[in-house]
């Protein structure tokens, strides 16, 4: 049997004994995607906690409660008589936003006037805030018609002319839609490259003995080949993961991808095939399984808060475009990305980050096999 096989079988063999390590590969992915999906599956933000200040105390200030109410975006958490109060729970981060209704609401409306709605947002929360503003105004701004058919005489219908409400929105400190599609793009190869670079680094780290990998290296007969044998089952079970979390995405949630789903699958398995490669240099260099662990949970922990598919790279510290250049998920995340807004197949879109991945495939192995065969020999 070749080396390739026997490192293999050897794994198999290993996997099928330990359940500790089996339920890493299979249960703990799973359970990590589950929960992801279920976090994402509402899709759109509903029943935000919105705060209230009723300074009119009219039916007019009624109708316009009961229309912030009825909107799915919002939840009212209080009536509150000044906007201090409001204010000290918007702080608290019990409400995301607050809605100040002012007096003479609705005599200010039947007498064409504008009276001025001021709602105030928590910027912390980024876009929920600004989305609950959003709704808030929507939701005022729709009630006034029929606040203006309570307030004129015989309730006519108001003059074309009627201005309608200026209502004020303020920062205190996206756009709306579905967060599963994007956010679960994004997410999902975060978990699973994390879970590679852990994965494989406790299975090399297994091997060493003394601080050293040469008597796997001279065990086995052949460093490369016996590399490969023992990563293969991991690489091919995250990546099976990976095409598992795109099936849930498009089969059962409706989702499709524009561009081309196979070399996306193709790019993935090649980041964790290269997220193996890097973890078997780490384990070479450091000969310690606990400081290789830790240096994976670095560096793939925060490829994602990297990557600039959340926040901007530019303009950003040297050292931010750095680190990202110098990460494999970035380069997956460009192509990802690219294929689903249907991207051709172009230099910039697609070739450079597989030429990318697949340099930490052929680097850090390259390396790695380099370091092994060195401490073999000397030993």
């Amino acid at each position: 049997m070749s080396a390739f096989g026997r490192a293999l079988t050897r794994e198999l063999r290993h996997l099928r004994r330990d359940r500790w390590d089996l339920a890493g590969l299979f249960i703990v992915p799973g359970i990590l995607l589950a929960l992801m999906a279920g976090m994402l599956l509402q899709g759109t933000m509903h029943k935000l906690p919105l705060a209230v200040v009723d300074s009119d105390g009219t039916s007019a200030s009624r109708t316009m409660i009961r229309a912030l109410d009825a909107s799915p975006m919002i939840r009212i958490d209080g009536l509150y008589q000044s906007e201090p109060d409001a204010m000290r729970v918007l702080r608290s981060g019990e409400a995301m936003a607050l809605v100040h209704l002012p007096p003479g609401l609705g005599e200010g409306l039947a007498r064409d006037r504008e009276p001025v709605i001021r709602i105030l947002y928590n910027a912390s929360f980024l876009s929920a805030g600004r989305q609950l503003s959003s709704a808030a105004e929507q939701a005022v701004q729709a009630s006034a018609l029929q606040i203006l058919a309570d307030e004129l005489p015989n309730h006519t219908l108001p003059s074309p002319r009627t201005r309608r409400l200026a209502v004020e929105a303020t920062a205190l400190g996206n756009a709306s839609g579905s967060y599963e599609w994007f956010l679960g793009l994004l997410i999902y190869p975060s978990v699973l490259h994390l879970v590679a670079a852990c994965a494989t680094a406790m299975a090399l780290g297994r091997e060493l003995r003394d601080g050293s990998l040469a008597s796997w290296a001279r065990s086995t007969g052949g460093v490369a080949s016996a590399l490969a044998g023992k990563m293969l089952p991991y690489v091919v079970v995250v990546s099976l993961w990976g095409v598992a979390w795109m099936l849930w995405l498009t089969l059962a949630r409706g989702w499709r991808f524009e561009g081309s789903i196979a070399l996306i699958t193709f790019a993935q398995t090649l980041l964790y095939a290269g997220t193996a490669a890097i973890s078997a240099l780490l384990i070479a260099i450091t000969r310690d399984t606990p400081a290789t662990l830790s240096a994976g949970i670095v560096y793939a922990g925060s490829a994602l808060a990297y990557s600039g598919a959340t926040l901007p790279l530019n303009g950003g510290s040297l050292f931010a475009r750095a680190w990202s250049n110098l990460l494999p998920l970035p380069h997956y995340l460009a192509l990802q990305l690219g294929q689903v807004s249907d991207q051709a197949i172009t230099m910039t879109g697609a070739i450079v980050p597989t030429i990318a991945l697949s340099a930490y495939l052929v680097i850090a192995g390259s390396g790695a096999i380099a370091l092994i065969s060195v401490a073999a020999r000397r030993q």
